[in-house]
């Protein structure tokens, strides 16, 4: 009876994403040899960590693997970091091989594998994401901002989080407020320039260079209006004594082709309201910065010159 068991079809049925525990295995009275000899090399199971077995036989899927490594880690355990991002609908995230995972500080469970096991002594309520026990977004997007240097794309993660309504900012200021919480210092920066108005790492690029050049400060993420109150466009840097509009050029820092295309429309639809609109290109902003200071210096002298365009302008919030 357990070995047609074991040999049966409808077995990996029995277990979510077809991936079972060694013990439940055992559990059914599948014997231990019998799973040893199913799980070598070009059998028709695969052991995906030790005591984690895959039932079906075929290529592993990413939810598979986020499956083991929930069985990895036991009781308690949630998804956390840029795997937790991914599962809540976060797009732009920093390279990681590795699955995050919260537990229980109590636990003894280790990393091991692609399975990175995080402790804590405060853990949060779970969020359900298609069946899988997943952190509140913003503990997410901290926890994988700890474990990645590039400020860029911490930024972008941050930023395409609070774009896509995933998390907001006084969600992020919460979590980042959380006492004895460690190497928060690159989500608390990305955190600032979010809730300030800067929406990317390219915006951010040009934070940079206005603060290098003679200009007075812009306002970011500025949605301007006609007087009727139609929304003209969405400029990533504005002048309002001037009437100068700043639009970093880059579909890879926009949300997708729709967004894209309103970024296309704004280029005649704000010139036609007396808006001065200097574009760039966002690679500009590292290869040419002292190019575009004088681009900008040569704009804002020509938006001086004209009349106050009659638009209406105001912080941009998705």
């Amino acid at each position: 009876m357990p070995r047609s068991l074991a040999r049966a079809p409808m077995l990996a049925d029995l277990f979510p994403q077809a991936v079972a525990t060694r013990s439940e295995l055992l559990a059914l009275g599948i014997s231990k040899a019998t799973v040893d000899a199913r799980c070598r090399p070009g059998g028709p199971w695969k052991k995906l960590l030790i005591g984690i077995v895959q039932l079906d036989g075929h290529r592993t899927t990413p939810a598979q693997y986020r499956r083991a490594v929930l069985l990895h880690a036991g009781e308690g355990a949630m998804l956390t970091g840029v795997a937790g991002a991914r599962e809540h609908g976060v797009v732009r995230l920093p390279d990681e091989r590795r699955i995050a995972v919260l537990i229980p500080a109590q636990r003894r469970v280790s990393s091991r594998d692609f399975a990175l096991v995080m402790r804590t002594d405060r853990p949060p309520e779970p969020v359900g994401v298609r069946g899988a026990p997943v952190a509140p977004p913003a503990r997410c997007l901290v926890d994988a901002a700890a474990r990645h240097t590039d400020a860029d794309a911490v930024r972008a993660m941050v930023a395409d989080a609070v774009q896509r309504g995933v998390c907001t900012v006084a969600d992020l200021a919460t979590e980042l407020d959380e006492p004895r919480r460690p190497y928060t210092a690159r989500a608390r920066a990305a955190f600032l320039e979010v809730a300030d108005g800067t929406r990317s790492a390219a915006e951010a690029w040009a934070r940079e260079v206005v603060r290098r050049s003679p200009l007075p400060a812009p306002r970011w993420n500025v949605a301007l209006r006609d007087g009727t109150g139609r929304l003209l466009g969405v400029v990533d840097a504005y002048w309002d004594a001037v009437g100068l509009a700043w639009e970093i050029q880059s579909r890879g820092f926009h949300l997708g082709p729709e967004a894209f295309t309103r970024d296309v429309q704004k280029q005649v639809d704000l010139p036609r309201a007396g808006v001065v609109l200097l574009p760039t290109l966002a690679g500009r902003l590292r290869t040419a910065p002292r190019a575009v200071v004088a681009e900008l210096a040569d704009a804002h002298a020509r938006a001086a010159a004209t009349p106050s365009p009659a638009v209406t302008a105001e912080l941009w919030r998705p």
